[in-house]
């Protein structure tokens, strides 16, 4: 059986090295996405929908994936959200956009004692009424960091997050000042958080045994 000279050893260990660094490059991405977000809105505070009753909120459906491909099953139970975004005034009854005060929260339990929890920058708040009875609440591109995190699947997302809700407004719930400022609504929809993937420890110490090798190597040939 032939014997691997230095010279072939050290082109495997840095084809492996170039190989390995290559694929924590392109980094992976977790997407979160949840249903049943009922939130409330008082003139002041946008928060899940009832926060003295109920707090957390249950959301209905729960799907988690990375690189758009679903990773685990969907959940459909044990599933919960916490939501507070203060300090969103002055918003048009005939639509328009605020920006929130910071130190907002989002709080996401996905059962099994798994959960997210995040700190929001301040929010871009989107309240869009141009068909009558049609009036949707959205705010997207959301800045997020993680405060703690335990996911399913052994994943870990990055402290960096963006966070984005859609949610359709029951026109019913709708008051407003009669001066044209919105005081309350309830709403449903639907929301998404999103942030690159921590590397797997395996993969990182495969890393660092492929840089120690070929350390080690180049100083036998000296």
């Amino acid at each position: 059986m032939a014997r691997l000279t230095n010279n072939t050893l050290a082109l495997v260990i840095g084809i492996s090295l170039a190989l390995i660094s290559s694929s924590l490059c392109v980094a992976d991405t977790i997407h979160i996405e949840f249903t049943g977000v009922d939130i409330a809105y008082n003139g002041t505070d946008i928060t899940d929908a009832d926060p003295a009753l109920n707090d957390p909120d249950p959301l209905s459906t729960v799907v988690l994936s990375v690189d758009d491909v679903t990773t685990g099953p969907i959940l459909t139970s044990d599933i919960t959200h916490d939501l507070l975004i203060p300090g969103v005034a002055g918003i048009p009854v005939t639509g328009g956009h605020v920006t929130s005060a910071g130190g907002g929260t989002l709080d996401i339990g996905l059962g099994t004692g798994n959960y997210l929890n995040m700190n929001l920058a301040t929010v871009d708040v989107n309240f869009i009424n141009i068909i009558p009875g049609a009036v949707t609440f959205a705010f997207a591109g959301s800045v997020a960091s993680v405060t703690g995190q335990s996911l399913p699947s052994g994943l870990e997302i990055g402290s960096d997050v963006t966070v984005s809700i859609s949610s359709q407004v029951d026109p019913a719930s709708l008051t407003d000042d009669g001066a044209g400022i919105v005081t309350g609504f309830t709403s449903a929809g639907t929301g998404e958080v999103g942030g690159i993937a921590v590397p797997e420890p395996t993969s990182i110490a495969l890393l660092l045994l492929a840089i120690a090798g070929t350390c080690s190597l180049t100083g036998r040939q000296k």
